[in-house]
């Protein structure tokens, strides 16, 4: 771990305290406290990265060559490749930038080879080449996807001390590390020091956070985030509001979810069809299928066309309610506008005509489900004596 250059203990914690000391900033200290209980956080991780072995390897690539591969891409570079071209570039003379360096990578970390990359970034200090701002954000994506999000802040600490500053891209990367292990609180303090910094959280950010927030029922301070950032300059969208919306329909408040649908067109976001499909699907549940009906007319009106989410709602609805019939002709009305039914739609209505006892429609609904390739009993959403009475 030592070799790696970043440790989650309290090394981390006195690396920060120099910088304090040598520039007794306020906002540093703000900072100080924030990496000192997160690295305290027993989910802080281990890091048990490889690092890079010695060996040689059959393909040689000349001390030239290096950047005309560079050049020419590296997507979906393979690890002894990449092993190769990292090689190459540390026997050249004079030695590669940081920068070709990075380069190299990042294009390893899109193929999600993060303890490659923690490996060769250790090897590149070895060689007396310094990170830079770009390289020590790479590491912090590396390690937060590796779910060490310790040795992600001890970077951040290291890079402190270097006075470099993180970035949108950097703050994002961790605050979704955070949500992801269901620290949300945590993530909600980082996007303040964020604001404190001068660094604007981007959308991304906004929408992680409140659907980290959502999940724990967090729903007011949810809608309180999103007030603040747009104080902040940061627009919600669409997606920004479907976590809560989602938790307003599932805590039995669908009126709330209604009313901030009329708040989200007056702020001019366009609902996308999820968020009619959430509301819709609450309704049906709700038993005001008028009203439901009334809203997928609404949707169809604003141009936003309805998919077998939101069919498969409305029949599920009218089915149980016994209205089968009106079922039934939603149904037909989905399959005329060119939307596939799935087996859950079929599955509401065969079940509602059997229970009405109109076996005849619901042997033809079956043959209709069969020959669109779609088998209940195979499924397992039938049970095989439900199907002979059918046959």
């Amino acid at each position: 771990m030592k070799r790696c250059g970043f440790s989650a203990n309290a090394s981390t914690i006195k690396i920060v305290m120099d910088i304090f000391e040598e520039k007794k900033q306020t906002m540093l200290c703000r900072r100080l406290v924030l990496v000192s209980r997160i690295l305290s956080s027993p989910s802080g991780g281990t890091l048990t990265t490889p690092l890079l072995s010695g060996g040689s390897s059959d393909r040689k690539m000349s001390s030239s060559s290096y950047k005309e591969r560079l050049r020419s891409g590296i997507i979906g570079i393979k690890k002894d490749d990449a092993v190769t071209l990292f090689q190459s570039m540390i026997q050249s003379r004079p030695l590669p930038t940081v920068v070709d360096f990075s380069r190299l990578f990042s294009g390893i970390a899109r193929t999600k080879q993060y303890d490659l990359v923690l490996s060769l970034c250790n090897q590149m200090e070895l060689q007396g080449i310094a990170h830079n701002n770009y390289t020590l954000c790479i590491m912090i994506n590396c390690f937060c996807r590796r779910h060490n999000l310790g040795f992600a802040f001890s970077v951040m600490g290291k890079m402190f001390k270097l006075g470099y500053e993180p970035n949108t891209i950097t703050f994002s990367t961790l605050i979704n590390g955070l949500c992801l292990e269901g620290r949300v609180s945590e993530a909600v303090e980082l996007v303040d020091h964020m604001v404190d910094m001068k660094v604007i959280p981007n959308l991304i950010i906004l929408n992680t956070i409140v659907n980290g927030l959502c999940l724990q029922d967090r729903l007011s301070e949810a809608m309180s985030l999103i007030d603040r950032m747009l104080a902040n300059g940061c627009q919600p969208d669409a997606v920004t509001y479907g976590p809560v919306l989602n938790r307003m329909c599932k805590s039995g408040n669908t009126a709330s979810a209604l009313d901030l649908l009329g708040k989200m067109e007056l702020r001019k976001i366009k609902p996308q069809v999820v968020t009619y499909n959430i509301i819709i699907d609450s309704l049906c549940k709700d038993g005001s299928l008028e009203d439901a009906l009334c809203l997928f007319n609404e949707m169809e009106t604003k141009g936003i066309k309805a998919n077998v989410i939101t069919y498969t709602s409305l029949i599920g609805g009218f089915c149980s309610a016994g209205r089968w019939d009106d079922g039934a002709q939603l149904l037909r009305d989905m399959i005329t506008r060119g939307v596939t039914p799935n087996v859950v739609t079929f599955n509401a209505l065969i079940d509602s005509f059997v229970k009405e006892g109109q076996l005849t429609e619901a042997k033809k609904l079956y043959n209709e489900m069969i020959t669109r390739g779609t088998n209940m009993l195979l499924d397992g959403r039938m049970k095989k004596s439900f199907l002979d009475m059918l046959s």
